[in-house]
C-alpha cells in the first residue's frame, strides 16, 4: 500500500491511496497500481440529480435507497445493478419507466427478484434509459474469481498492449510465420469449440505476437485470411469476457480478403448485439451483398428478432436451414431460432427449437442450455431448469460462470424451489457470487 501526496493549487495537500495488485497471466504475472475506488463497486458514486429531477427523483445514500425500495427480497445481480444505476442517476421508478419505454412493474419486479432478464431487447431498453453499455447492467467484465478466470482475464491486458503496439509499429506477418499462426488459430478455436477458454487463452499472447498488422499493398492474401481467423478468434473471446471495447478494436486490425470477410461480420454482427445495438448490426450486415453469407445469417436472424422483426427473423432463420449441409450446420440454426423465440417471449417455441440443436460444440451447446434452463423455469418447471443449468456447468464450466444469464438463474431458482437449493448455492459459490 502506497500513500502519495499531491499538491492542490490551493495550498491543500491531497493524499491518494494506490494499492499494488498482482495480477496472474500466461506465462507470469503484472503488477498494476490503481487507485483504491478503481474497482466497479468501490467508485464513488454520483449522488448529484439534475436539476429537472431533482426533486422528483429519489434522494440520499443509495444504499439506503435499495433498502427502502425493496420488499426485503434479494434481488438478483441484474436487479440489483439496475436499482444502483437507477439510483445512481437521479431517476425514480417512474422515470426510469417513461425512459426505457418499459412498464413500473417490471422494474420493481426486478429489482425485488421477482423477475430476471432474459431478452436482450429488455436490457438494451434499459441501457439506453440510463445512458449505459448494457454490460454495466450485467457486471461485465467480471472480477476474476479463481485461477482459471484470472488466466481469461488477462487477455484484456494482452488485447490492450496489442492495440497499442498496432498503433505505433510495423509488426506485419511475415511469410515464414504463416504455418505457425495458422496452427495456433486452428488450436485456439478447438479449445474455444471444446468449452476450453483457459487453454483457448493461453495461446493468445503468442497468437497475437504473430498476428502482427498487415502491411499497405500486402498481396500476401493467405497470410491476411489467417491472420482475420485469428482477429476473429481473439475477438470473440473477448466479446465473451465482456471486453466489447477491445473486442471492437480487435476486429478492426483484421483487414480481411474477400474470402475472410463473412467470419469477420458475422463477428461483428455478434458483437454490435450485444451491445444493444441492433439496428446497427442490421445496418452493418446491409452493407455487403445481396445473398447474405451463411455465417451471418444467424446473427442477423436473432438482431431481427430483438427489434420484434419476426417475420424477417423467420426469413432468415428458413434461408439459413436451406443452406445448411450438415448436421452441425442445421444444429447452429435450430440454436439461433431458440434464442430468437426467446426474444419474442415463447419459451415453448425455445425448448422446441432447441431440441433441433442435436451438434453443437461445448461452449455453444453450454449457452443453449442456460437459455433452455430459463425458459423451463418461465414455465415454473424448475427442477428442469436447475438440471439444464447443471449440465452446462459440466460441459463448459467457465463459459457458463460467465454468462450473465446463468448468475441470474443461479439467483433465481433457489428462491422459487428449495429441491436444487443446496446444488445451486454450492454453483454460486463457484460463480464467485458467494
Amino acid at each position: 500500500m502506497v500513500w502519495i501526496c499531491c499538491s492542490h493549487r490551493r495550498g491543500v495537500r491531497v493524499r491518494l491511496k494506490l494499492a499494488y495488485s498482482l495480477w496472474p497471466v500466461p506465462g507470469g504475472y503484472c503488477v498494476a497500481a490503481k487507485p483504491m475506488w478503481s474497482r466497479r463497486r468501490d467508485r464513488p458514486r454520483d449522488r448529484r440529480l439534475p436539476p429537472e429531477e431533482e426533486h422528483g427523483a429519489a434522494s440520499g445514500h443509495a444504499s439506503t435507497l435499495v433498502t427502502q425500495e425493496m420488499n426485503g427480497a434479494d434481488p438478483t445481480p441484474g436487479g440489483r445493478y439496475l436499482s444502483e444505476w437507477r439510483i445512481r442517476r437521479g431517476l425514480t421508478v417512474a422515470g426510469l419507466a417513461m425512459r426505457s419505454g418499459l412498464p413500473e412493474q417490471l422494474i420493481g419486479d426486478l429489482e425485488t427478484g421477482r423477475d430476471w432478464v432474459d431478452q436482450r431487447r429488455i436490457l438494451s431498453a434499459f441501457a439506453t434509459g440510463l445512458r449505459l453499455d448494457p454490460a454495466e447492467l450485467t457486471g461485465q467484465p467480471y472480477m476474476p474469481y479463481g485461477s482459471d478466470h484470472s488466466t481469461v482475464h488477462s487477455l484484456g491486458w494482452y488485447a490492450r498492449r496489442y492495440l497499442a503496439r498496432s498503433l505505433s509499429a510495423d509488426s506485419a506477418i511475415r511469410e515464414t510465420d504463416r504455418e505457425q499462426l495458422a496452427v495456433l488459430v486452428d488450436g485456439l478455436q478447438a479449445s474455444d469449440d471444446a468449452g476450453d477458454l483457459v487453454s483457448a487463452a493461453l495461446k493468445v499472447p503468442e497468437l497475437l505476437k504473430l498476428a502482427g498488422s498487415p502491411q499497405s499493398g500486402d498481396a500476401d492474401r493467405g497470410g491476411d485470411a489467417v491472420r482475420a481467423a485469428a482477429h476473429v478468434s481473439v475477438g470473440r473471446l473477448l466479446r465473451r469476457l465482456g471486453y466489447r471495447d477491445l473486442a471492437w478494436g480487435v476486429l478492426t486490425q483484421a483487414c480481411p480478403p474477400v474470402e475472410a470477410r463473412p467470419s469477420v461480420l458475422g463477428e461483428e454482427v455478434r458483437l454490435l448485439l450485444d451491445m444493444g445495438q441492433a439496428e446497427l448490426a442490421i445496418a452493418r450486415s446491409a452493407q455487403g451483398e445481396a445473398d447474405i453469407p451463411a455465417e451471418v445469417l444467424l446473427p442477423l436472424a436473432v438482431a431481427h428478432a430483438t427489434l420484434g422483426h419476426e417475420a424477417e427473423s423467420e426469413r432468415l432463420l428458413a434461408s439459413a436451414h436451406e443452406k445448411a449441409v450438415d448436421v452441425q450446420q442445421r444444429s447452429q440454426a435450430a440454436s439461433a431460432g431458440a434464442f430468437a423465440a426467446a426474444e419474442r417471449g415463447a419459451y415453448h417455441n425455445v425448448l422446441d427449437r432447441a431440441a433441433g440443436a442435436v451438434c453443437l460444440p461445448a461452449g455453444d451447446r453450454s449457452a443453449l442450455l442456460v437459455l433452455t434452463a430459463s425458459a423451463r423455469a418461465r414455465l415454473g418447471l424448475y427442477r428442469a431448469a436447475a438440471e439444464d443449468l447443471a449440465a452446462a456447468e459440466s460441459i463448459a464450466p467457465l463459459h457458463t460462470r460467465l454468462d450473465p444469464l446463468a448468475r441470474e438463474l443461479v439467483s433465481v431458482i433457489p428462491v422459487r424451489t428449495q429441491e436444487h437449493a443446496a446444488v445451486l448455492d454450492a454453483m454460486a459459490a463457484r460463480f464467485g457470487m458467494r
